[in-house]
C-alpha cells in the first residue's frame, strides 16, 4: 500500500474519466469551479492526471488577450488544457470555443471565431454591450494556421487586444509581436517546461497505466520519460504488457534509441496483427472515417478496432471534424479517428523498413487506391501511395493524372514532397516532369518552373531531332505550356511562344490524334495562352482562349482551373472597356471561391477582387474608396505581369483618393518588384494606359512639363488620340481654350485604346471648354455623346471635371438633366452636384513642381495640433479670420494666435507661403 493514496473523482458518464491527483494535493480547488460546456472541448482519456501547475498559470494568463502555450508533440498541451476547461474552468473560460487549426482558417474565419457571442458574465449583453467579456477561443495546433490568420491575430493584438481572449497551443513560437503586448499585459508566453511532469504527477500517471505500485518500476519510467507525458504513458503501457515489469524497467537505461520512437514502437509491437495492419494502412491519413478505414485496410471491422484503440486515450483519438473522405460508394459519416503523431511516426518507420506486415499493408492500400481511381476518385490517392512506400505506383498516378491531381490538391505540397523524397525515381520519369513543373507554377516556385521546364524541353530535343519545328513533337501541349511560362519569365520571346501555342491549340481541336494526346494538358495551355495574350494586348484572341479554357475545365471537372481562367477573363473584359462584364465575371469567381468545400488556386480571389474594384471604382455612386482598398490583398503570382501592372495602377488611384498626388506619381513612375514592369518593358497597350494615367495625375499637380513629355512619348508610340488628349490637357492648363478644344476634338476622333476611356474623356473635356467659349449647343452635343459612350460601361471618370478653363461639369450635367434624359445622366448630375471639379478639389491640397522644388529638403514635417490643422484647412479654403472664428466658435484673437503658431512651425511669413509648405508636406 502506498502512503497518502490519491483521491479519485468519477464522472457519471458510462466511460468516466478517472482524475488521479498526485499525492499531497487536494482533489479539487479550494472553491467550486465552473465547468466549460462539454460539447465545446475534446474528450479526456479514462485515466487523467490533473496538471495543477499548468491550470494555475492558465487561470492567470488567459485574463489577457493572447496566451501562447508552446511545447512539442506529446507533451500534453491538448489534454492539459482540456482538463482545465472541463474540471477547473474559471469564469472567463466557462464558454470557451475549441478550434483545431489547419490551412482553412483564414483571417476571416479567425475574426468570426473571435467576434462570436461574448461571455454573458459581464452584463448579459451581446458583443457590443457595455461590460461584456470576450469569450475564450482555444486554437489547438496553432502552428498550422496560415500566415494570413497569424497576421490578423497580430493586428488585433496590437490594435484591439481588449476585444479578444485567445489561447494558442503550438509546437513552436509563432511570429507574433511580443515585446510591447507583454509589457502591457496583453500577451503571455507559456513554454513547454510548464508541461513537464513532476515526480508526483509522473508517479501517479505511470502507476495508473502500468497497473503497479512497484517503486522500482515507477522510478525507472520517471527517469526514462524525463517528464514527457506521452513517453511516460507509452513506456508504462509497454511495461504493463511485460511478463516481469520490474525486470523490463531495469533495462530501460541501457537503450540508446529515442524515447518516443522506441517506446511507441514497442507499444506498436504489442498490438494484435489486425490492429497493426489497420494502423499501417491509415496512419498517414490524418483524421480518417470508419468507412475510409475499412476501405483502406480491407477490414469491415475497422470501426471496432479503432474503438478498441481509442480506449487508451492516446494511441487513437476520436475527432468530430476533418476526417478523410469515405469511398464514393460508402455513406458519409461525421467525425473520425486520428492516430497519435508519435505512433504515426513509428508506423511510417515500419513501412520504410519493410517486412511482411508492411508489404501486406502496402498491397492493401494500393488495391484500395486503384479501386478509387477506377471510380474516378483521385482524392488522396497519390498521397496514400507515397505514405505506404509505393513510389513507383505514385509516379504512375502522377504520369496519368498529374494535371488533375495538381490542380485539385490542398495547400500541402504533396508533389513537392515526393520530388524531394524520391529523387532517383523522378530523374528517370520524364513523363511526370510536366506535372512537377505545373505544381511549381501553381505554387509560385519560379525557379522550380525554370528547372523542370528546361529539363522537359531538353528531353524533347533528345527524343526528336526535328524539335521544335514542324515535327509531331512540336504539337505537344506540355511543351507549348512550358514555352509560355518561359516567356512570362523573360527567358524567350513572347510572340514566338504564343504562335507555337496557337498552332498546338488549333491542331488539338482539328486533329483527333493530337486531341487525344493533349487532352489532359489542353485546358492548362488554353488558360496560359489567354494570360499571355492579355499581357501582349491581343484581347480578342485572349477572350477566345480563356473562354475555351473555362469550357474545357468544366467538361473535364477541373473546377479550380476554370475559376482561374474566369478571373483572367474578367481582366480581359476590363481592358476591352467592358467594366460591367468584368464585374459580373469577377463576382462569379468570388462566389465560386466562397462555396463550401471549393478549392481555388492561389491568387485567384485577389485577382478577381482587384478586377472588380478597378471596374467599380469609377462608377457612381463609387462603392470603392481608401477603406475598401483593404479588401484586396496585394499579392499575385510572380509571373502574372498583367495583374501586377493593374495592382500598380490601383495603388496610384488609391493614393489620389487619399489626397496624396505626389505618392501617386511616385507609384506610377517607379515600378515595383520586377524590372519587366518598367515603362520600356511594358507592351504597348499597357504602356499607353500608364502614360495616360500619369498625364491625369500630372493635371492634378499642374505639371505642364510632364504633360509635354508624356505627349511626346505617346506620339512616338503611335497613340495619336491619347497624345492629342494630353495635348488638350496641357493647353487647358496654359489657358489656351481654343487650342484645348481643337486637341480634345482630335482625341475623340482618333482614340486607340479602350482603357482608359480616352474618347469619352476627350468628349467631356471638349464640352467643358466649348461651353466656356460660348458654344453651348456643340458643348451639349459633345456631353451627350460622352454620356452615350459611358452608359453601358458605367464609367464616370470623364465627368470628374478635368478642364480647369472650362465650365464646371456639374453645371453642364444639370442643364442636360433638366431635359428628357436617361437615368445615367441623372446619376451623374446628382453625384457632380455634391462635389467640385476634381481640378478645383486638388488645387488647394497638391503642391506644384515649383513649390516642391522651393521647399528646403532640410525641413521636416511639423507636428500640428488638431486645432491648428482645422485653422490650416480653413486658410486653404480662403476663409478670413472672421470666417474661421465663426466656423470654429472661437474669437478672432484666438484664430490669430493659431495662425501665428502655424507660421512659426512652417517657417513661413505669409499665408501663400504657409499653404505652399503645407501642401508639400501633405498636411492638406
Amino acid at each position: 500500500m502506498r502512503a497518502n493514496p490519491s483521491p479519485v473523482v468519477r464522472r457519471s458518464a458510462p466511460r468516466a474519466t478517472r482524475l488521479v491527483f498526485p499525492a499531497g494535493t487536494s482533489a479539487a480547488r479550494d472553491t467550486p469551479r465552473r465547468h466549460a460546456d462539454d460539447d465545446r472541448v475534446p474528450r479526456l482519456p479514462r485515466i487523467y492526471v490533473p496538471r495543477l501547475r499548468l491550470w494555475q498559470r492558465l487561470d492567470e494568463a488567459t485574463e489577457g488577450a493572447v496566451t501562447l502555450l508552446v511545447a512539442p508533440a506529446g507533451a500534453g498541451k491538448t489534454l492539459g488544457v482540456t482538463g482545465w476547461l472541463r474540471h477547473a474552468a474559471p469564469a472567463h473560460a466557462e464558454h470557451a470555443v475549441w478550434v483545431r487549426a489547419d490551412d482553412s482558417w483564414t483571417a476571416e474565419r479567425i475574426d468570426a471565431a473571435l467576434d462570436g457571442p461574448a461571455d454573458p458574465s459581464g452584463d448579459g449583453g451581446g458583443p457590443g454591450s457595455l461590460g461584456s467579456v470576450p469569450h475564450l477561443v482555444v486554437v489547438d495546433d496553432a502552428h498550422l494556421l496560415p500566415p494570413s490568420a497569424l497576421r490578423r491575430i497580430d493586428e488585433r493584438l496590437n490594435n484591439a487586444p481588449e476585444a479578444m481572449r485567445l489561447l494558442l497551443l503550438s509546437h513552436w513560437v509563432l511570429p507574433l509581436t511580443r515585446l510591447v503586448p507583454e509589457l502591457l499585459g496583453n500577451f503571455t508566453l507559456l513554454r513547454g517546461g510548464l508541461l513537464r511532469l513532476s515526480d508526483a504527477e509522473s508517479t501517479e500517471l505511470v502507476s495508473a497505466h502500468a497497473r503497479t505500485g512497484d517503486r522500482q518500476v515507477l522510478d525507472a519510467v520517471a527517469r526514462h520519460a524525463d517528464g514527457w507525458c506521452a513517453a511516460a504513458v507509452l513506456t508504462a503501457r509497454d511495461l504493463s504488457a511485460a511478463p516481469d515489469p520490474a525486470a523490463a524497467a531495469r533495462l530501460l537505461p541501457h537503450d540508446v534509441a529515442p524515447i518516443a520512437t522506441r517506446v511507441a514502437g514497442e507499444v506498436f509491437s504489442t498490438l494484435t496483427p489486425r490492429q497493426r495492419h489497420l494502423l499501417l494502412c491509415i496512419a498517414g491519413d490524418g483524421v480518417v472515417s470508419v468507412p475510409a478505414a475499412a476501405h483502406l485496410s480491407h477490414d469491415q471491422h475497422a470501426g471496432e478496432i479503432l474503438a478498441e484503440l481509442e480506449d487508451t486515450g492516446l494511441l487513437v483519438m476520436r475527432e468530430e471534424h476533418g476526417c478523410a473522405p469515405a469511398p464514393a460508394d460508402e455513406p458519409e459519416t461525421s467525425g473520425g479517428f486520428r492516430v497519435h503523431p508519435l505512433l504515426a511516426e513509428v508506423v511510417q518507420r515500419q513501412l520504410a523498413a519493410g517486412g511482411v506486415d508492411a508489404a501486406r499493408a502496402r498491397s492493401t492500400v494500393i488495391r484500395a487506391v486503384r479501386l478509387d481511381m477506377a471510380r474516378g476518385n483521385l482524392s488522396q490517392a497519390f498521397a496514400r501511395l507515397v505514405r505506404v512506400g509505393a513510389p513507383d505506383e505514385a509516379a504512375d498516378v502522377l504520369a496519368r493524372d498529374g494535371v488533375r491531381m495538381v490542380l485539385g490538391q490542398s495547400a500541402y505540397d504533396e508533389v513537392g514532397e515526393f520530388v524531394r523524397a524520391e529523387p532517383e525515381i523522378v530523374d528517370h520519369r520524364p513523363d511526370i516532369w510536366f506535372a512537377i513543373a505545373l505544381d511549381c507554377w501553381v505554387r509560385d516556385d519560379l525557379e522550380g518552373v525554370r528547372h523542370w521546364g528546361d529539363r522537359l524541353l531538353e528531353a524533347r530535343r533528345r527524343w526528336s531531332p526535328s524539335f521544335p519545328a514542324g515535327g509531331p513533337e512540336s504539337l505537344d501541349a506540355g511543351v507549348a505550356c512550358v514555352r509560355l511560362w518561359r516567356a512570362a519569365l523573360g527567358l524567350e520571346p513572347a510572340y514566338a511562344a504564343v504562335g507555337h501555342a496557337k498552332r498546338v491549340v488549333v491542331a488539338s481541336q482539328t486533329r483527333p490524334a493530337v486531341r487525344e494526346a493533349n487532352a489532359e494538358v489542353l485546358p492548362v495551355l488554353a488558360n496560359e495562352l489567354g494570360v499571355t495574350q492579355n499581357w501582349l494586348g491581343e484581347l480578342t484572341e485572349a477572350e477566345t482562349s480563356l473562354t475555351l479554357a473555362v469550357s474545357l475545365s468544366r467538361s473535364q471537372g477541373l473546377a479550380p482551373l476554370g475559376v482561374c481562367a474566369l478571373s483572367h477573363l474578367a481582366f480581359t473584359q476590363y481592358m476591352r472597356g467592358r467594366e460591367t462584364a468584368c464585374v459580373e465575371l469577377a463576382g462569379e469567381v468570388l462566389v465560386a471561391a466562397d462555396a463550401p468545400g471549393a478549392r481555388t488556386l492561389r491568387f485567384v480571389t485577389a485577382r478577381a477582387g482587384l478586377a472588380r474594384l478597378l471596374a467599380r471604382l469609377l462608377d457612381v455612386p463609387s462603392p470603392a474608396g481608401p477603406a475598401e482598398a483593404q479588401v484586396v490583398d496585394v499579392r499575385c503570382h510572380g509571373a502574372d505581369l498583367c495583374t501586377r501592372f493593374w495592382f500598380r495602377v490601383w495603388d496610384a488611384r488609391q493614393a489620389v483618393l487619399a489626397g496624396d498626388v505626389v505618392e501617386a506619381r511616385r507609384i506610377l513612375t517607379t515600378p515595383r518588384e520586377t524590372p519587366r514592369l518598367t515603362d520600356e518593358q511594358l507592351p504597348e497597350h499597357l504602356r499607353v494606359a500608364l502614360l495616360v494615367e500619369q498625364a491625369f495625375v500630372a493635371v492634378l499637380a499642374s505639371d505642364r512639363e510632364s504633360l509635354k513629355s508624356l505627349r511626346g512619348t505617346l506620339d512616338s508610340l503611335g497613340a495619336v488620340g491619347e497624345a492629342a488628349l494630353v495635348q488638350g490637357l496641357r493647353a487647358d492648363r496654359e489657358g489656351d481654350r481654343r487650342g484645348a478644344a481643337v486637341a480634345f476634338e482630335a482625341a475623340a476622333a482618333d482614340a486607340t485604346y479602350s482603357q482608359p476611356p480616352t474618347r469619352a474623356l476627350a468628349l467631356a473635356c471638349e464640352a467643358q471648354v466649348l461651353d466656356a467659349l460660348g458654344d453651348p449647343a456643340h458643348s451639349e452635343d459633345r456631353l451627350a455623346e460622352a454620356i452615350s459612350v459611358t452608359e453601358a460601361r458605367r464609367n464616370a471618370a470623364p465627368f470628374f471635371g478635368w478642364a480647369r478653363q472650362g465650365t464646371p461639369i456639374a453645371t453642364l450635367l444639370r442643364r442636360l438633366a433638366e431635359r428628357p434624359s436617361g437615368p445615367w445622366v441623372h446619376e451623374l448630375a446628382a453625384t457632380a452636384a455634391e462635389r467640385p471639379d476634381v481640378t478645383v478639389l486638388y488645387a488647394s491640397m497638391t503642391a506644384t513642381p515649383r513649390e516642391l522644388g522651393e521647399v528646403s529638403l532640410a525641413l521636416v514635417p511639423p507636428a500640428l495640433s488638431p486645432r491648428e490643422r482645422e485653422v490650416l484647412n480653413e486658410l486653404a479654403r480662403g476663409a478670413t479670420y472672421a470666417d474661421i472664428a465663426a466656423a470654429l466658435f472661437v474669437s478672432e484673437n484666438t484664430v490669430k494666435t493659431h495662425v501665428s503658431s502655424l507660421y512659426t512651425k512652417l517657417a513661413a511669413s505669409r499665408r501663400s507661403e504657409a499653404l505652399k509648405i503645407a501642401r508639400s508636406f501633405h498636411l492638406l
